[in-house]
C-alpha cells in the first residue's frame, strides 16, 4: 500500500494571508505526489490518498486511507506530531507554520522494517496507525569561521550633502605639515595676484555703491574734487566715484589688480588715474580734497611704519581734508580667535585658519587655496589689528583730529565698542593754528 499527498482541501480564500506555508503541503501546488514508498514490481500500486490539514490552535495531521482502492477515502485517523519548539502532540498554529515539507519525513514503524517483504523489496501493507510522522531533525549549525567572511558595507552617507572634494583637499592641505621657506619678499608684495580676485568674497554692485555713498557723504566732497584712493586693488571704489564725477587717482602696489582695474575702467568709459606704487613711499602734497584706505588695508606694516603711511595721507590732503579708515576691531576679533574659516571663491575653495598674537596685536592668517583645476596655493597674512584709542593715538600723531567714529555703515555714528566688528573712523586734517585735539 502506498500513501500520496494531495493538497489541504482548505480554501485559499479562508486561510490567513499571514498563515504561512501549510504544513504537509506547499501552497498553490496541485497533487504534489510524496510519501513513503516501498517499490515492488509484483505488487499494483493503487491511489492512494493522504490529505494533510493545518487548522488554528492546535496542530493536527490526519492520514486518510483509501484500503479498496476505489479512491473512497476511509476514516481519518490522527497522526502525532512535534515542532521544534516542544515536546507536546500539538502547538500553536504559528508554531506549526515553521515546519514545511522539506522538514517532515515519514518513518515507518518497527514491524516496516522487520517484515520479511521489506527485506527484499516487496512493497509491505501498513496501517495508518503504524505511521509516524517526525520532524527532520535540524541541520547543526554552521561555523562562522568556516564562511567566507563578506565585506561590510559602507556607511550611509549623512543626511547633509557632503563637503565638495575640494573642501576635503583644502583640509587635508592644511592638515600636511609645511615646511617653511624662507621669505624673499612681504606676503603683501606676493599675495594680491589675479589668484586673489578669484579667492574674494562675492561682492555685489549694490554694496559697492552703498559703500561710495557712505565715502562721499563722510569725506565731505562734490563732484570735481580730487580723492586718493589707499590700496585701491582693482579700483572696485574707485570706479564707483569716477562714475559720480570726482576725479580719483589709485594707487597700489599689485601690478596684476591695477591692470584689471584699468581693463574695466576702460571698458566703462571712466577716467581714473591708476598708479603703480607702494603707500610706505608717497611724495604726494596737498593734492587731495579726501581719501580713503578701507578693507583692512592700512596695518600691513609695522608700527613705525604704519604710523609714516598716516603721516604721508595726511600730507598729501590738502587742509581741512578728511580721510576715511575702515579696519578690524581688535577688541571684537580677540573674542572670536583663533577659529577656521572657509568660503567658495570663484572656481576655488579657500580654508583659512586665523589667530591672534596678543603680544604684536597682530591677525596671523594662514590660508589654504585650492583651484577646480587642482591647483594648492598656502599664503600667509599678517595685518594689526587696532583698539579704537590705539588708533586715535596713531592719527593724532599724523596731523589728524578724530571726528566721527562708526562701528558700521548701518549705523553711523554709533560705536558699540567690543561688539563692533570694525572700526569706520573719519578723521579730518588739522591746521597749524588748530589747538592739540584730545581723543
Amino acid at each position: 500500500m502506498s500513501i500520496e499527498k494531495e493538497h489541504s482541501g482548505i480554501p485559499e480564500e479562508i486561510l490567513p494571508e499571514d498563515s504561512g506555508p501549510i504544513v504537509g503541503d506547499e501552497p498553490r501546488r496541485k497533487k504534489k505526489k510524496t510519501g513513503l514508498r516501498i517499490p515492488s514490481d509484483d505488487v499494483p500500486r493503487p491511489r492512494d490518498t493522504q490529505p494533510m490539514a493545518a487548522i488554528q490552535g492546535d496542530v493536527e495531521l490526519d492520514v486518510v486511507v483509501d484500503d479498496d482502492g476505489d479512491g473512497d477515502a476511509g476514516a481519518a485517523v490522527p497522526l502525532e506530531t512535534k515542532s521544534r519548539n516542544g515536546s507536546g502532540p500539538h502547538r500553536a498554529a504559528s508554531e506549526a507554520q515553521e515546519l514545511g515539507d522539506e522538514d517532515l519525513e515519514e518513518v515507518p514503524s518497527e514491524r516496516a522494517r522487520t517484515e520479511p517483504g521489506a527485506a527484499s523489496g516487496d512493497e509491505v501493507e501498513l496501517s495508518a496507525s503504524e505511521i509516524v510522522v517526525v520532524p527532520r531533525p535540524p541541520a547543526p549549525p554552521k561555523d562562522k569561521r568556516d564562511e567566507p567572511s563578506s565585506p561590510r558595507p559602507p556607511p550611509a552617507p549623512p543626511r547633509s550633502a557632503p563637503p565638495p572634494r575640494v573642501v576635503a583637499a583644502a583640509a587635508a592641505a592644511a592638515a600636511e605639515p609645511r615646511p617653511r621657506k624662507k621669505r624673499t619678499r612681504a606676503w603683501f608684495e606676493e599675495v594680491f595676484d589675479e589668484d586673489y580676485l578669484r579667492t574674494l568674497p562675492f561682492l555685489t554692485p549694490q554694496t559697492t555703491q552703498r559703500e561710495a555713498a557712505f565715502l562721499v557723504d563722510a569725506l565731505a566732497v562734490k563732484p570735481g574734487h580730487h580723492i586718493l584712493d589707499v590700496g585701491c586693488g582693482y579700483g572696485r571704489h574707485a570706479m564707483e566715484l569716477a562714475a559720480r564725477g570726482f576725479h580719483v587717482t589709485a594707487l597700489d602696489l599689485s601690478l596684476a589688480l591695477l591692470l584689471r582695474g584699468a581693463d574695466e575702467a576702460q571698458r566703462r568709459g571712466l577716467s581714473i588715474n591708476f598708479v603703480h606704487g607702494d603707500m610706505r613711499d608717497m611724495t604726494f602734497e596737498n593734492q587731495f580734497e579726501g581719501a580713503f584706505c578701507v578693507f583692512s588695508t592700512f596695518g600691513f606694516f609695522d608700527d613705525e611704519m604704519n604710523k609714516k603711511v598716516a603721516s604721508y595721507i595726511a600730507r598729501a590732503l590738502k587742509p581741512g581734508g578728511r580721510l576715511v579708515l575702515d579696519v578690524l576691531n581688535r577688541d571684537y576679533i580677540t573674542a572670536d580667535l583663533p577659529t577656521r574659516v572657509w568660503w567658495e571663491g570663484d572656481g576655488c575653495v579657500v580654508l583659512e585658519e586665523v589667530d591672534f598674537n596678543y603680544f604684536t596685536s597682530r591677525v596671523m592668517s594662514n590660508r589654504s587655496v585650492v583651484f577646480e583645476d587642482g591647483r594648492q596655493l598656502e599664503q600667509e597674512i599678517s595685518i594689526r589689528a587696532y583698539a579704537l584709542h590705539e588708533l586715535g593715538k596713531v592719527l593724532h600723531g599724523a596731523g589728524f583730529r578724530v571726528i566721527e567714529v562708526s562701528g558700521n555703515l548701518a549705523a553711523r555714528g554709533r560705536f558699540f565698542g567690543k561688539d563692533s566688528r570694525n572700526l569706520w573712523i573719519i578723521a579730518e586734517k588739522r591746521n597749524d593754528r588748530d589747538p592739540t585735539p584730545t581723543t
